[in-house]
């Protein structure tokens, strides 16, 4: 039995436990082992042992994440929520962020060792290097609890605490970049050489494949390969590490030299893109399958992913609750499991005995990795990212060999670059047109109707539920026949389809829906009568949302690729951050903006009108009140009414379905609200969508007074101006 992976697989399932759980369940923990052992006590001597090292697991991760948590965490929290003057020493170089720009950071508090933090600047950090010390004034904050709710973004990563400078900082320059930063440097430096040869999306996907840097990447370009299950081609992963590896193998010849020129070469990658969990748990199995034949043993795969995957969890328990770590582990752990399984399915039903036929194997090969790399992974992509793709398998299918050709190809131009930039320049044409077709197969399966399945369709969530306790089902069953199989595969099937119908069907009987989407601390409002949609707003100011995919995602499941009206409010980003990843994803027909009467924000109107004007898109600038009928609904826009900032000069709308009225105004302030009911005298309104987030300035008494709502919607999410307000919710 594989001993090691067990005790290690357990340890790390307490780690991951505790990541989410209070401090009190390391009492949990300590009850579930001591469990699991009282069990193995009275079972045959195999499974006591079995029991013995699972129960020695979970106690051991148990133990080890409050040790860590002692030793490490605990004296760091202890500057959370205070002010004083930091000297922190950069581990990364900077990158942009919405208020200037941030690092990550190494702070040297006199404990055991440094603290990890993000430092947020101005733009001088862009001028810094790893290496270099900053000198600021700070505001520190914890980095797992923000505004009251826990996150594990920064924690995964190891960073403790968010350290956001305040005025000045002063830079003390290094010498030259410390060793321990040389492989980051020299990311940084491919980045330029790939500059050279490369151009715009070609540049931008070639770097991300060959140093694992996507700060380039915009939503439109992440939305297009999540959609089509292919980012993982472009986050640095153990694809690479394999690309990589076998392009020495192929150079070097012998198994021998391989492993001798490979691993420190593996090694060396690794640091250049910054030791990511997938890099560290490829470079560890990689190690580990070169280097058994040398010692004549025999390397097990699982055991080596389980080593792996305890290395990297003793270095930073935080990493377990890290997506990229969990959908690196559970894609090869589906892989191994049932890969194999899969392609003896295909080969024994589809490829006649006798008759090599390469081809077919070569295919049933890669549909059989991509199907059991999505066995484990497609729950964590419905959990993570609320999508599912459908067309992935054949977007692999058709993809990863231009993906490999375009590595291949990356690689040897940047080699040639250093002899020859003119010769590299010419070779770099191959890997460029590699990564043409790749993104034109993207776009093209991106466009299929029902190419992804999103959880915004509530019944999508039970069917996987449903189908993969169908799976476990086959599994746990003995003797189970042929027939059986077919059946629940064509029950999955028809239940998919019944799935997808719903929505649309529950849709389509209604006279109209309204969804106020869940985007956070925003806004974004989907109206569907009659077979059109408008869409009220498409921002959220909180950067782990992105309003733009939510409302798409909302559109696409209730069948239609296309929006009839887009209106905004005003332009504040969280009202309007969204529309590069809707337009991106839905047709829009029309556009309707408030004209603006300030030189504020034009910067952001241009940029909306020249993203419009690419896609075809109707566009009104709105000075007077106008109404539209839309399927049996009426639409009254009621053009800016108030003076002195977006807020008050935005648009403001009643939505009207028989009896049924709802009524949104944006940002509006009560004064604003005041000059509403004078120009349009409402009442007697059933929903009624908060103004400004609940903020206590909007939703004034006189205005409730005299709407009369019946229910009152706040669309609000983790903020830091108090929203919604207690006074607001008083008045409600």
């Amino acid at each position: 039995m594989r001993w090691l992976a067990m005790f290690c697989f357990s340890a790390a399932g307490a780690i991951l436990a505790l990541q989410y759980a209070p401090r009190w369940a390391v009492g949990v923990v300590a009850i579930a082992a001591a469990a699991v052992l009282l069990f193995g006590l009275r079972r045959p001597k195999p499974k006591r042992t079995a029991a013995l090292l699972l129960a020695c697991g979970i106690a051991f991760g148990g133990f080890y994440n409050t040790l860590y948590d002692f030793l490490f965490l605990q004296p760091a929290r202890q500057y959370a929520g205070t002010e004083q003057t930091v000297t922190v020493t950069l581990a990364a170089y900077p990158q942009e962020h919405t208020f200037g720009a941030k690092a990550v950071a190494l702070w040297d508090t006199g404990a055991a060792a440094p603290v990890k933090v993000q430092l947020y600047g101005d733009e001088t950090l862009f001028s810094c290097a790893p290496g270099d010390k900053i000198t600021t004034e700070a505001k520190i904050s914890s980095a797992k609890v923000i505004r009251g709710e826990r996150l594990t973004t920064f924690t995964a990563k190891g960073i403790s605490l968010l350290v956001y400078g305040r005025g000045d900082m002063t830079v003390e320059r290094a010498d030259a970049v410390p060793l321990r930063y040389a492989p980051l440097a020299f990311s940084r430096f491919l980045q330029e050489k790939i500059a050279q040869m490369y151009e715009g999306e070609e540049q931008t996907l070639m770097i991300a494949l060959l140093t694992g840097a996507r700060d380039d990447f915009d939503d439109t370009l992440y939305s297009l390969l999540s959609e089509t299950g292919v980012t993982h081609v472009t986050a640095v992963s153990g694809m690479h590490c394999v690309f990589l590896f076998g392009m020495v193998r192929l150079l070097v010849g012998s198994r021998r030299r391989a492993a001798i020129v490979g691993l420190p070469v593996l090694f060396f990658f690794m640091l250049m893109v910054g030791a990511v969990p997938s890099v560290l748990r490829s470079c560890f199995m990689l190690a580990m399958l070169s280097l058994a034949p040398l010692f004549r043993r025999e390397n097990d795969s699982l055991t080596s992913m389980g080593a792996a995957l305890m290395i990297i969890l003793l270095g930073n328990p935080g990493a377990a609750a890290s997506i990229s770590l969990q959908l690196s582990f559970l894609s090869v752990a589906g892989m191994l499991l049932f890969s194999d399984r899969i392609f003896k399915v295909l080969s024994d039903r589809l490829i006649r005995p006798g008759k090599p036929q390469p081809g077919r194997r070569v295919l049933f090969s890669a549909l059989a990795a991509t199907f059991g790399a999505s066995v484990f992974t497609i729950p964590l992509s419905a959990l993570y990212f609320g999508c599912v793709s459908l067309v992935s398998p054949l977007t692999n299918l058709l993809c990863l060999w231009a993906v490999s050709f375009a590595f291949y190809g990356g690689v040897l131009s940047v080699l040639l670059s250093f002899i020859a930039l003119p010769v590299a320049q010419i070779v770099a044409i191959l890997p460029a047109a590699a990564l043409e077709y790749f993104m034109a197969v993207v776009r093209f399966l991106a466009r299929l109707p029902y190419h992804a399945l999103y959880t915004a369709n509530p019944y999508l969530v039970y069917w996987l539920v449903y189908f993969y306790g169908m799976i476990a089902v086959l599994m746990l069953g003995k003797g189970q026949r042929r027939r059986t199989n077919w059946a629940v595969g064509t029950a999955a099937v028809v239940t998919l389809c019944l799935v997808v119908a719903l929505p649309i069907l529950a849709n389509g009987r209604a006279q109209m829906t309204a969804s106020v989407l869940n985007v956070g601390q925003g806004e974004s409002v989907l109206i569907s009568a009659g077979g059109e949609t408008a869409l009220v707003d498409c921002g959220s100011s909180n950067s782990w949302i992105n309003a733009g995919t939510a409302a798409a995602n909302e559109i696409n499941t209730l069948g239609r690729t296309e929006l009839t009206y887009l209106i905004l409010t005003h332009y504040h980003s969280d009202h309007a951050n969204g529309l590069e990843t809707l337009f991106s994803r839905v047709d829009v027909r029309r556009l309707i903006l408030p004209a603006l009467s300030g030189a504020e924000n034009q910067e952001l109107q241009q940029e909306i009108l020249d993203r419009a004007a690419e896609n075809g898109t109707e566009v009104t600038l709105l000075q007077e009140g106008e109404t539209i009928e839309m399927g049996g609904v009426t639409l009254r826009l009621f053009p800016p009414l108030g003076a002195g900032g977006n807020n008050e000069e935005g648009l403001s709308l009643l939505c009207s379905c028989g009896e049924f009225d709802m009524l949104i105004t944006g940002d509006m302030d009560s004064v604003t609200e005041g000059k509403l009911l004078d120009y349009a005298p409402l009442s007697d309104v059933e929903v009624l969508v908060a103004g400004h987030h609940g903020s206590k300035f909007s939703t004034g008494a006189a205005f409730l007074e005299a709407l009369e709502p019946e229910d009152v919607v706040i669309s609000v999410g983790s903020n830091s101006y108090g929203h919604p307000a207690a006074e607001t919710l008083g008045r409600i």
